[in-house]
């Protein structure tokens, strides 16, 4: 007998997309499904298309909450699930119509806690799809994914999004003897939550630590859901979010736990502490430097972050690779903060310069 399988969905002023994502979810050949949709506060019909099509489905359960983001809206489906197994599905984004039969009879053929699928971002311009997809089929255990998958999985942008994965529910409730937890209220519950602190960068975050708590783990060569990306100031990453740097550390704390977890081999740990100093660096980039801040705001962020304990661990004990880590890690490991400054500048100049332009058109 096939056991449940929730579908947590966010809501947020989605009725230009919605009918598409829900259907797609309806329409799916695996049938034990309980659909949770969470309206987070929406100001346009997106509450009444969910209840509409509540009325037509008894699998699909309806929510409403006050606006708190995606991550509040997730953890509210996840603390109401009943589900065996559990995915979760962002209300513009839509699935392959057999992606959830897909992802399960992977997890039972393998005895795995969790199935990691392809996704293709789709483009609102019309651009040509990007396919993100492991190239064969792949099972082994959280030691063998460390050591063989997890730089490539990384690459593929396979861990960012947490759509694309069927997660066990005991994997998310329980806790194995050993298990490391973040914070004593993540103690005292013995729950993987979404932060709600976290406006960018939960997808991964999310995605490591639940990796990190699994036994064995399996991937599907195929596509699993339609990613959609919109025009660029409508995204998240493309906009400032002063707490963007901060998420960061989070991660790598995330990432680093789940290095020793797997006890991944030294190559590996040097290859995602370059991916995670490249991460970092971005970010402070995105966040300081192609935002409203001044010079003197932009190097006193960049002194801070320099200094930070576990930033000075990470540059300390990397051997970097590519020109741009080479050049950030030689600088900031000497310390030579106002170079790193003016490298900064004359790198997102161009950006800078668009940014104050545009600012000043809007007044």
């Amino acid at each position: 007998m096939n056991e449940l399988i929730s579908v947590i969905v966010p809501v947020y002023n989605a009725e230009k997309y919605l009918d598409r994502s829900i259907q797609s979810i309806m329409n799916q050949s695996y049938r034990e499904l309980e659909i949770l949709l969470i309206d987070d506060g929406s100001t346009d019909s997106s509450l009444q298309i969910c209840q509409d099509y509540a009325s037509q489905d008894p699998r699909i359960q309806v929510f409403q909450k006050e606006n708190g983001g995606v991550s509040s809206a997730r953890n509210f489906g996840l603390a109401r699930m009943k589900g065996q197994w559990f995915m979760t599905m962002d209300s513009d984004d839509y699935m392959a119509k057999d992606g959830i039969l897909t992802l399960y009879e992977a997890v039972k053929e393998n005895q795995a806690d969790m199935a990691i699928g392809g996704f293709e971002m789709v483009y609102e311009d019309g651009s040509p799809r990007d396919r993100r997809v492991w190239k064969n089929a792949w099972s082994g255990s959280l030691k063998e994914f460390g050591e063989e998958l997890l730089v490539p999985c990384f690459d593929l942008h396979l861990i960012h999004n947490c759509n694309n994965k069927l997660y066990r529910a005991k994997t998310f409730w329980g806790r194995r003897a050993g298990w490391e937890f973040e914070s004593p209220a993540e103690q005292q519950a013995q729950i993987l939550f979404f932060d709600d602190a976290m406006l960018i960068n939960e997808d991964i975050w999310f995605s490591t630590r639940m990796i990190t708590r699994t036994k064995k783990i399996c991937l599907v060569p195929q596509v699993i859901f339609y990613y959609a990306q919109h025009q660029a100031g409508d995204s998240l990453i493309s906009r400032f979010n002063p707490n963007g740097v901060e998420t960061c550390f989070r991660l790598l704390k995330a990432v680093q736990g789940l290095l020793r977890r797997s006890h991944a081999p030294k190559d590996v740990v040097n290859e995602m502490n370059n991916r995670m100093i490249f991460h970092i660096c971005g970010f402070a980039g995105l966040a300081y430097y192609r935002s409203g801040y001044s010079r003197r705001q932009c190097y006193e962020e960049i002194k801070k972050m320099a200094a930070r304990p576990e930033f000075r661990r990470l540059l300390v004990s990397v051997k970097p690779e590519g020109l741009k880590n080479c050049l950030a890690v030689l600088v900031l490991r000497c310390r030579l903060i106002r170079i790193y400054h003016w490298m900064c500048l004359a790198l997102y100049g161009r950006q800078r310069r668009a940014y104050f332009k545009s600012q000043k058109g809007q007044k």
